[in-house]
């Protein structure tokens, strides 16, 4: 069962398992509450293979599942938005289906929850965090008292780096949370999230940043896939918060990478996740390895930085541990790879990309997306913005990737009026 959106690499990912016999009448089966679902995706799915129900009625999911209960083996759901669907529907779902918790769907998508699961069990992997609701005196002061600047306003449940900011003062604190709570409201509405709005403050950890996805069968079987290297907004001077590069291979040591993935663990176990692949971030401090956020899902751009870095296919063993069949993650790097999202440096409107289009002409260019046009409306992501332009560089010619790499990161800019 595949929750309200399908992607290609799905759909190859349940081409080649069923090519096990024991999985050759696998078939996709869509749960959505999107109307325009069968026509949007007919190239996937036959309308005799969506289920159409109200998420927001426990009744109606119920009712809705009942003749397919047999004959489900398995759920899959790409995405951060449709988490909140997967949880909605994960306690009516077969007792034997693969799937996490309801509680652990919750605690791994809320970061307030989240960190009170890491504060009670293993306290050493989380900065210190505290729950705003307004903009009162008092609120500034209680936060003031509990954590030291830098500190970091972010939504409690909100995804892609969307109204956090950096504060380093108490003037900084209560700007950022009046905007935060005069745009909170409307961008859930956006965005289509149907959560009751949370806003935390939390400790800045300085230190460099990476990710780890992992795949979680029962809850004493991890699997970890090698780092991924970010380089933040802040590294290259903008004041916004937004991951500008991510980057593989990484220069941690086997030690590091050890210590890292423990600690993934200990985030993924704190929370109770299970039956699920898990997307993590955490940044190596002074201190050690501290935890920035996790969620239950395949992390953005890794089906194809991991396929063209190191062989593995991502998004099959996603399908995999949701079958009950341990994943496959070979280690060999046979490429560099480098995924970068171009943000503005000011807000305004677009004039142009400077050289995207010498960008387009590289064979190293693996993937390339284009967002927004000149004339388009450009705003930061602390302020609910988005990617001007996004892609994937890669080459297994290290003289030449670094060559590309080097011309992005001088000659790739947007030009905003």
């Amino acid at each position: 069962m595949v929750i309200n959106h399908i992607v290609g690499n799905l759909i190859q990912s349940v081409e080649e398992i069923r090519k096990d016999d024991k999985f050759s009448n696998l078939e996709i089966l869509a749960i959505t509450d999107r109307p325009d679902f069968a026509s949007k995706y007919s190239k996937y799915v036959d309308a005799s293979q969506v289920i159409y129900c109200n998420f927001q009625d426990e009744a109606d999911i119920a009712n809705r599942l009942k003749p397919y209960m047999d004959n489900i083996v398995g759920v899959i759901c790409r995405g951060d938005r449709h988490i909140q669907y997967l949880r909605k529907i994960a306690q009516f779902l077969p007792k034997d289906c693969p799937v996490a918790s309801v509680d652990a769907l919750t605690r791994s998508t809320n970061k307030k929850l989240m960190r009170e699961s890491f504060l009670e069990h293993f306290p050493e992997i989380t900065p210190k965090a505290v729950q705003v609701k307004d903009i009162l005196p008092e609120s500034l002061d209680m936060v003031e008292k509990t954590i030291n600047y830098p500190l970091i306003v972010k939504p409690a449940n909100l995804f892609s780096s969307l109204l956090i900011q950096i504060c380093q003062n108490r003037q900084e604190l209560s700007d950022a949370l009046e905007k935060v709570f005069s745009q909170i409201q409307d961008l859930y509405k956006q965005r289509d999230i149907h959560e009751q709005p949370e806003v935390i403050v939390e400790e800045f950890m300085e230190g460099d940043f990476y990710s780890i996805d992992a795949y979680v069968m029962d809850r004493n079987s991890f699997y970890f896939c090698p780092p991924v290297a970010y380089v933040p907004a802040q590294k290259i001077g903008i004041d916004d918060f937004f991951l500008y590069k991510r980057f593989i291979p990484t220069e941690l040591s086997n030690f590091s990478v050890e210590q890292a993935n423990q600690t993934v663990q200990k985030a993924l176990t704190a929370v109770g996740l299970s039956h699920s692949a898990a997307h993590v971030e955490l940044v190596l401090t002074a201190e050690g390895w501290k935890i920035i956020e996790i969620g239950p899902r395949l992390g953005r751009f890794r089906n194809m930085m991991y396929g063209l870095a190191y062989s593995i296919n991502h998004s099959l063993n996603d399908v995999k541990i949701h079958l009950g069949i341990e994943p496959d993650i070979p280690t060999t790097l046979i490429q560099s790879c480098s995924a970068y999202s171009i943000y503005p440096t000011k807000e305004g409107i677009l004039k142009e990309v400077t050289g995207l289009n010498e960008l387009s002409t590289y064979d190293e260019i693996k993937q390339l997306k284009i967002y927004k046009n000149a004339g388009d409306e450009c705003v930061f992501a602390k302020h609910g913005g988005s990617a001007i332009v996004e892609f994937v560089v890669a080459s297994k010619d290290l003289k030449k990737f670094n060559e590309v790499t080097d011309f992005i990161e001088r000659k790739v800019h947007p030009v905003i009026d």
